[in-house]
């Protein structure tokens, strides 16, 4: 059978039941840290300004409305998603599948959720789709080389998840096999997103994931209107999507172990708010800084090696002129760290963007490739730190599996107290811990709460 044809026949059929206990386990904190991510972003930078256009140009027409995530607005799905999907990326602390090398979760929870409410399925209905759209997306991603992906300028998770968002529309629409493989054949047809944004600093690659969640429901509505969409979307020798966008893939990891091996047990959850291709730097930093009693005065220069992916992407010379732009720099992240021995959204500012030390000390770091990073990536991302001190010193520290990773995972109280702390921006403390305990048993709630 085709492997996108198998991919169909799972995502059709799968129910709550043939989840093992701990990938249903995984699913509800992956749902978690989805929504903290989101709902600590609904003041953040343009997003209120964004979400009052959206409405007023798209928005409550049709039988169908659900809830702009923290706004105090409703429209239809297609709108609600687009500004969800983009909420769940914006902070830049959502999760990531480092074999697809994507944020599977940016995109499949706000289309299973917004789609959910829009129909009136109950949690267990939605869970499904979570997990439904979680294995499809990550499996779409690790059939192609993520690496060569990245280096013609795709963003993967733009590219691959409009798959994972058409599943999960598809499973709560109970499309068939054969109309959700349309699905996703229509999904592959959309699929869109590009790294131009960061050479600019420019505010949009939240719309990578919001653009798919969004052109995965559409896929799901047209095949269930009777459209349909190829079956060789990935391999087709003409126009197939793979070969477009990779330099070369391998279908057979479509859907090999499918339903036996669950990636949702893959899945590293961020402990900082930056592009993840930063973290494993910023350990070693913070590492020689507890280490060495370092202060931002003592270093001379940083040698930071890794894979070569991680330079292309975030291993700029040029130092960063705003905080978007500084959430995609190594050499930044890295000063920060050791200037405040600690990387969180309060340390992506104007403020210490002017620092002169830590503006000193970027300057002064190089990021280059480093072949047994290379060979490793994309299922292990790690990084050497060299500092040379001003007294002569030199001292190193390798990360082989950075914080949050699959190797090195968040522990629960982690990733509760994550929530817990960006829900602030959303409620109080009782009403977050009230919403986590809902989130954490999504799968029996008759209704998903109310977060308009």
């Amino acid at each position: 059978m085709n492997e996108l044809k198998q991919l169909a026949q799972f995502a059709s059929s799968l129910r709550l039941e043939d989840l093992p206990q701990e990938v249903l386990q995984a699913a509800r904190f992956c749902v978690l840290d989805t929504m903290g991510s989101a709902l600590g972003a609904v003041g953040y930078d343009e997003v209120p300004a964004v979400a009052k256009e959206l409405v007023q140009w798209n928005g409550t027409g049709g039988e169908y409305t659900a809830s702009l995530w923290g706004q105090g607005l409703r429209a239809n799905p297609f709108c609600a998603m687009l500004l969800n999907g983009m909420l769940a990326h914006a902070l830049e602390l959502d999760d990531v599948h480092t074999g697809s090398k994507s944020h599977v979760g940016a995109v499949v929870v706000p289309a299973a959720w917004t789609l959910a409410e829009a129909i009136g399925a109950d949690g267990k209905r939605f869970m499904e789709a979570v997990a439904v759209g979680y294995e499809v997306m990550a499996r779409i991603g690790m059939g192609m080389d993520v690496a060569s992906n990245r280096k013609r300028g795709w963003h993967t998770t733009g590219v691959i998840g409009t798959f994972g968002a058409a599943a999960a529309c598809a499973r709560l629409l109970n499309l068939d096999a054969e109309k959700t493989l349309s699905a996703l054949g229509m999904a592959g047809t959309q699929s869109s997103g590009l790294w131009a944004f960061l050479a600019e600093g420019s505010t949009c690659k939240k719309l990578h994931p919001a653009r798919a969640a969004v052109n995965g429901l559409a896929a799901a509505i047209l095949a269930k209107g009777g459209m349909t969409g190829p079956e060789h979307i990935l391999d087709a020798e003409d126009g197939g999507l793979y070969q477009a966008v990779s330099d070369s893939f391998d279908m057979s990891k479509v859907s090999a172990g499918l339903g036996k091996e669950w990636e949702l047990l893959h899945m590293d959850k961020k402990p900082y708010p930056c592009c993840r291709t930063t973290h494993h730097a910023i350990d070693g930093a913070l590492a020689l800084r507890e280490q060495y009693h370092l202060d931002i005065e003592m270093i001379e220069s940083l040698l930071v090696e890794t894979y070569d992916v991680g330079v292309l992407q975030c291993g700029f010379t040029k130092y960063p002129e705003s905080p978007v732009e500084a959430k995609f720099s190594i050499p930044f992240t890295c000063a920060a760290a050791i200037r405040r021995g600690k990387v969180t959204q309060g340390e992506f500012t104007e403020e210490l963007l002017a620092d002169p030390e830590v503006k000193r000390v970027a300057q002064a770091t190089v990021v280059k490739a480093d072949p047994l990073f290379t060979e490793r990536y994309p299922k292990r991302w790690g990084s050497r730190v060299t500092a040379k001190l001003k007294d002569g010193r030199t001292l190193v520290q390798q990360v082989d599996d950075m914080s949050g990773s699959v190797r090195m995972p968040l522990t629960q109280k982690q990733e509760k107290d994550k929530f817990l702390g960006l829900a602030a921006a959303f409620c109080n403390e009782q009403q977050a811990q009230e919403l986590m305990e809902q989130l954490l048993h999504a799968d029996t709630l008759t209704k998903l709460p109310d977060l308009g």
